[in-house]
């Protein structure tokens, strides 16, 4: 990579600028204007008399550079000032992330007056320094993190002021900030109505010129730090032997000023205070405390301090030392961005190098007249992986304008390194400065400023130049960094690759490498590189391999360990990458050697045709997904994926071993996509096996991992096929590639004894073993018919086979090889079935089940082997449960297996089934149960299943199925407690099994029991315990995670359960049998159920009933504290929720009276909250809800060994008091003997008169007129209104009194079956009044 005078920006406005100014004619313009560039790139200042104009940078998309465009142009307030200098400073501000908030633009003018005027043209402070005119405005800005503070400078003719950065900025943010807020941003730039600023302080230091000296231009190198040695000896040299010298050096900058007598002079700028050592300070301390104690204890005077310098007061500079020559006047100096160097130009058409620090000339240039001087810094750059010591470099730029030549020289003692012929119209923009404002010590992210720019007035742009590190290195150091550099540019064509010529360029590039690192560097890149082609990979990777072959010859002697590794992982890339163009652009031919199958074979085929083919149809041409295969052309997203394969590919093999390519195993997850990707087009288009073979043996790819790959691409294939003559086409390809594979593989294939396994053929039986398609069941088949007719050919070939007899030969037909393919491929067949089907989810004719995530598993052989005896029931399960298919339609499949082949299963329909008759079954029955049978064998889950129950009959029993079904709906419900349809889908399950599966029922309700339900439902009944009721959804939602309305529909989930498992008690023992080719592995589901021990009879009941209790105290929205230690006793608190399998070591008490009491008291409150599920609508009354949870109370009444009697009274007395007279009466025949429900059901009466009473007045009187006694009853009625019986509203009217008078006979007639009371009197008394109403 060699040097580069580069655009940075183009200038879109130079002419109007040029025109501007009224040089439109010089064709030299910018030599009589002053100009400026701010080195962050934002701005270019053009002064020239009192003209004034600014451009501003915009990004271009087209062209990718920066263009300046004329944002301001106008003139200074005073028409008779003149634009002297001009300097560009970029300010950082808060309010942008990086770079520069805005720029300040000094100007210098011919009365010695500085204007600061923003980006927009607007003046925002002036102030003068010297009545002189001013001839350079310069800044200086410290190196990043560093501590120090910038600053600017003004050199006049006499003197330099320095302006420090922290007080400079501050003043012209907040005076910008100030005048936007008052004026806005589009104001003028008339700031005669602005408050005058403060002075801002500075220091004027002036040039101690003797004999008429001139100074034409000075710099200031900042801040010196000196020791004390040099200190004393720079004193005795400037002032003299005999000179008091401090010991002590003061703070002082360097200054070195240019021009006539002295040519260059060295100056100390001291800024009036001296570092103090430690005896001044204890010194000053003795002073002080004798001044302020003894002073005025003895009347001494104290003395006066003195006042403090004035910073803008003259003060002269010290001189260090000068140089005089005559003849020879400096007209410029440029300081180097480090402050060390400064290169001096004069009228001899010399350019002088000198170190400021120790004021030497170090070289003198000749023959540059009118020259313009920079300095470059640059960097060492890093890569990863590549050791740097991020060394620094400076280069010394000489534009010579009346050679048109502009020169790059290394420092300091360095060569020429570059020239380049630019226009004698240029000028070259020089700063020393960055970012400016930035307080020390803040980070702040920020590019390198510019330091040197040219201005090019023939193309209208501005140009920077480009000098790599290594320029300044000697040719023995220098092929680490140039390779740096050029890897640098490479990385940057690659992001380009649509243009050939940067191809081309990047081949030059990386034949250009000299150092192994940066080559490694270069190769671990383009593997990573997902858009890297492989013929560009190639070309690269020959550079290489032809730099390396080249250098070795030229370095015959020396042996170089890690150049010849690098050497042979080059090689074998080289190969590597033909290979892969070869294969990827295979010779098309045509092939016609078809494999011959034998029937059994192709009966296998069919049943994986017939499985598979409606699996993998055509794609809907309505679909908006693109298909690659039906256009004509290769997309870029295509592209990007086919390049993307390339760099997959060359991952996958170990390229450090000479000779060989072999497969990194570890991989092996991605040889199935990238063999596919690889040997598509050779499988569909070119079958030039010679030409395969011949491409294997140049890349030296072992003949096992070529095998590998085949198969991996074999396996993985999508299931494309339609009918038998296709899958027989394509497996007719493959055994003619595994056949030339081995070819290549040699004797090892067939040599191997009759009796004996061959190596080569049992590793791919192992690879066929992880098939997780089915497609590795036809792998085995072509191998098996190939590895055949290889052994054939080897023995007719081999001299000894081919003596033996033909008896011998019947007897030999089946070698201990062969049969090992026979027995691979009988478990393979039944696996195949199994992956085609659960592989490929369809749904039930007729889903009603919830649906659970389901993931086509992996049903590899190798994975069925190791997954133990419960793996096929575990996957056929899934698969049913994505279906969605009713548990009973898999229970009413007939068990017995059909020893049809598939290809008559999928055929033809689906016959009778055979159905277990009573003596009491009729026959209309029978016909509906076949009908029945028939509608469920249309089912395609159920033809399916049926087809896999012929291949694993035990593993597949109902029973199995049910109780993995049972067990996957309760844990995904466990997962997910407000979705209650898992919970309820589980139950249904479990209503499916047949007694004689009852042992696995009750074995997967124990565990289901611990596992998913025993927890929550102890959080339930702690929660209403606690609350007394069922809180409200906020705490339900916080301890048992789901809201309260799913509360009771929980519970009663949780009663049908323990039904079931209740019911499961009483069940046979049952043997669990799986198929032989299942082996030992992770126990089944149902083994572990049989191992459950009985759960206690006990247990169950008391859950049985506590679940019962939370039922009602939810589902009625009961109120009752502390509802479990009310109605179950102490011992049944302990015993809830212990384990379930394990004897009580206690016996649970009979309930004694108070507690029954307590009981029949919940049991008549939950009666009562049940009265409100009654719904009336119109005439028609819904009871049937009520009559639910009658049943439910009378259960648990019988469970509690209650009197229902109790009970009962009490749903008659609230049907009475509810109205619904007619369903009361029924209940009172059960209690022909209560008087005490007479009483109640009198009292009822009572209040119902009252309401007729309170209805009308005639009414009252004709009842008063019966008798005192009833007159009494039914006022103390009233007063006890609020504690007795509630009733409804009553409406009088005939048919309501001829219920009253029914009501009144049916206590009567209950009150009369005893001896006589007040009771029978006040019912005689109520008859009597409603018939007198009823009259």
């Amino acid at each position: 990579m060699s040097c580069e005078v580069k655009t940075f920006g183009q200038i879109r406005d130079f002419n109007k600028v040029q025109e501007y100014f009224g040089l439109g004619h010089d064709e030299n313009w910018l030599k009589a204007v002053n100009y400026a560039i701010s080195p962050t790139g934002e701005l270019i200042a053009f002064g020239q008399g009192e003209k004034l104009a600014l451009l501003s940078s915009q990004w271009d998309n087209k062209s990718q550079v920066s263009t300046y465009v004329l944002s301001w142009c106008g003139e200074l307030d005073d028409p008779n000032q003149i634009i002297t200098a001009l300097l560009c400073l970029p300010i950082y501000g808060k309010g942008v992330s990086a770079g520069a908030e805005w720029t300040c633009i000094a100007i210098g003018l011919n009365s010695g007056m500085v204007l600061f005027y923003t980006d927009a043209g607007i003046k925002i402070f002036s102030q003068c320094y010297h009545e002189d005119p001013v001839l350079y405005i310069k800044a200086y800005s410290p190196p990043r993190h560093s501590e120090a503070d910038s600053f600017m400078y003004i050199t006049y003719d006499e003197c330099m002021c320095i302006i420090k950065g922290a007080e400079l900025f501050p003043l012209l943010i907040n005076s910008r900030i100030n005048f936007n807020r008052t004026f806005g941003r589009n104001a003028a730039s008339d700031t005669a109505g602005l408050p005058a600023a403060d002075l801002l302080k500075y220091q004027k230091f002036m040039f101690s010129g003797k004999n008429g000296g001139i100074i034409n231009d000075a710099a200031l190198t900042g801040p010196r730090s000196i020791t004390a040695y040099d200190h004393i000896i720079e004193q005795a040299t400037g002032i003299g032997y005999y000179a008091k010298v401090n010991t002590t050096p003061r703070q002082h900058s360097m200054v070195v000023g240019v021009g006539a007598e002295p040519y260059i002079g060295f100056y100390y700028a001291e800024e009036g205070y001296r570092t103090t050592s430690l005896g001044e300070v204890a010194k000053g301390v003795i002073d002080m405390t004798y001044r302020n104690v003894w002073g005025k204890l003895f009347g001494q005077p104290e003395r006066q301090e003195e006042p403090a310098p004035n910073p803008s007061k003259e003060s002269k500079m010290r001189t260090r030392c000068q140089f005089h020559d005559g003849k020879r006047d400096g007209y410029t100096i440029v300081l180097s961005p480090n402050g060390k160097l400064a290169v001096v130009t004069d009228n001899l058409d010399r350019v002088v190098l000198v170190d400021v620090q120790r004021g030497i000339l170090l070289r003198v240039w000749k023959g540059y007249r009118d020259a313009q001087c920079a300095f470059v810094p640059i960097k060492e750059r890093s890569l990863k992986g590549i050791k740097t010591e991020h060394r620094k470099a400076l280069f010394l730029i000489i534009y010579a304008p009346r050679l048109g030549c502009l020169e790059i020289w290394a420092l300091q003692n360095g060569p020429k390194v570059a020239a380049f012929t630019v226009t004698k119209s240029g000028q070259l923009a020089y700063n020393t400065h960055g970012l400016m404002g930035v307080t020390p010590g803040v980070k702040v992210k920020s590019s390198t400023p510019n330091y040197c720019l040219f201005l090019d007035p023939s193309d209208d742009s501005v140009k920077e130049i480009q000098i790599p590190f290594h320029f300044a290195l000697s040719e023995s150091n220098s092929k680490t960094s140039r390779d740096v550099h050029l890897f640098r540019r490479l990385k940057t064509l690659l992001r380009d690759l649509d243009n050939t010529a940067n191809i081309d360029e990047i081949v030059k590039l990386a034949a250009d490498f000299q150092t192994i690192e940066v080559r490694q560097q270069c190769l671990d890149m383009l593997k990573k590189n997902k858009q890297l082609r492989p013929k560009m990979f190639q070309k690269i990777v020959t550079a290489f391999a032809d730099s390396l072959h080249s250098e070795a010859a030229a370095e015959e002697n020396q042996d170089n360990e890690e150049c010849e590794h690098f050497k042979i992982i080059i090689d074998n890339y080289k190969r590597l990458a033909e290979f892969y163009v070869t294969i990827k652009e295979p010779i098309e031919a045509e092939f016609d050697d078809y494999l011959e199958l034998d029937d059994c074979d192709l009966v296998t085929i069919n049943q994986i045709v017939l499985l598979l083919g409606d699996k993998h149809v055509l794609p809907n041409p309505d679909s908006s997904e693109p298909i690659a295969q039906h256009s004509g052309k290769v997309t870029f997203q295509e592209r990007c994926q086919e390049d993307g394969d390339f760099v997959d590919f060359l991952a996958i093999f170990q390229m450090d071993i000479e000779n060989s390519l072999p497969l990194l195993r570890e991989k092996s997850d991605s040889f199935g996509y990238i063999s596919g990707q690889l040997l598509k087009n050779f499988f569909e288009y070119g079958l030039c096996f010679e030409e395969l073979k011949l491409a294997i043996t140049k890349s030296k790819i072992p003949a096992d991992d070529m095998m590998v790959l085949a198969l991996h691409f074999w396996m993985d294939r999508p299931f494309r096929y339609q009918n038998c003559d296709e899958v027989i086409a394509d497996m007719s390809r493959l055994a003619a590639m595994i056949r030339a594979i081995c070819e290549l593989a040699g004797d090892r294939v067939c040599d191997y004894a009759y009796n004996a396994i061959s190596q080569w053929w049992q590793d791919i039986r192992e690879i066929i073993l992880e098939s997780p398609k089915s497609l590795g069941l036809l792998a085995a088949i072509v191998c098996k018919i190939v590895a055949s007719k290889l052994r054939r050919e080897y023995r007719e070939g081999s001299c000894d086979e081919g003596s033996q007899t033909e008896d011998e030969e019947k007897w030999e037909q089946i070698s201990h090889d062969q049969a090992q393919w026979g027995l691979l491929i009988g478990k393979l067949e039944d696996i195949s079935i199994l992956g085609a089907t659960v592989e490929y989810p369809i749904q039930s004719a007729e889903p009603v089940m919830p649906e659970l995530p389901y993931k086509p598993p992996d049903c590899s052989l190798k994975f069925i082997v190791n997954g133990g005896k419960g793996i096929v029931t575990d996957l056929a399960a899934q698969w049913l449960i994505n279906s969605r298919i009713h548990p009973s339609k898999i229970a009413a499949v007939d068990l017995i297996v059909d020893e049809n082949s598939a290809q008559e299963c999928f055929e033809t329909p689906a016959k009778k089934a055979d159905v277990v008759e009573t003596a009491d079954t009729d026959e209309q029955q029978v016909i509906a149960d076949k009908k029945e049978e028939q509608k469920s064998a249309e089912d395609p889950v159920l033809k399916k299943l049926k087809l896999l129950r012929e291949h694993f009959p035990f593993s597949l029993e109902t029973g199995m199925l049910l109780s993995t079904m049972s067990w996957q709906y309760m844990v995904h419900w466990s997962k997910n407690l407000p979705h209650l349809e898992y919970m309820r889908a589980s139950l249904t399950c479990m209503s499916q099994f047949k007694p004689e599966d009852y042992a696995l029922k009750h074995g997967i309700c124990c565990m289901l029991w611990n596992a998913t339900l025993k927890y929550p439902l102890q959080s339930t009944m702690k929660l209403i315990h606690k609350a007394g009721r069922l809180p409200k959804d906020k705490m339900c939602q916080q301890d048992i995670e789901m809201s309260s309305s799913s509360v009771p529909n929980f519970l009663e989930l949780c009663l049908e359960f323990l039904e079931h498992f209740t019911t499961s008690l009483d069940h046979n023992s049952r043997e669990l049998k799986f198929e032989e080719s299942l082996t030992e592995g992770p126990l089944p589901l149902q083994y572990l159920a049989l191992q459950q021990h009985n759960a206690i009879e006990e247990l169950l009941q008391l859950h049985h009933e506590l679940c019962a209790v939370l039922h009602l105290i939810a589902a009625l929205q009961l109120k009752m504290p502390k509802p479990i230690t009310n109605v179950f006793d102490g011992m049944a608190n302990k015993t809830f929720f212990s384990d379930i399998n394990k004897e009580l070591l206690y016996e649970l008490p009979e309930a004694d009276l108070v507690l029954q009491q307590q009981r029949e008291h919940f049991l008549c409150k939950a009666i009562s909250a049940s009265m409100d599920l009654i719904r009336e609508d119109f005439e028609q009354l819904y009871i049937a809800e009520h009559m639910e949870f009658m049943d439910k109370i009378m259960a648990l009444a019988e469970r509690w060994k209650l009197r229902k009697i109790g009970l009962i009274r009490q749903q008659a007395v609230e049907m009475y008091a509810h109205g619904y007279d007619e369903h009361g009466e029924v209940l009172l025949k059960q209690l022909v003997d209560d008087e005490h429900v007479a009483r109640l059901l009198l009292e009822i009466a009572g209040r119902r008169l009252n309401l007729i009473a309170d209805s009308s007045r005639d009414a009252y009187m004709n009842i008063a007129s019966v008798g005192q006694q009833l007159l009494h009853y039914l006022d103390r009625l009233r007063e006890t209104h609020s504690g007795g019986i509630q009733i409804s509203e009553y409406e009088v009217n005939p048919g309501s009194l001829v219920a009253l008078s029914k009501l009144i006979t049916h206590c009567f007639e209950i009150l009369s079956q005893r001896e006589p009371t007040k009771y029978l009197h006040l019912a005689g008394q109520m008859f009597d009044a409603v018939s007198i109403l009823q009259d």
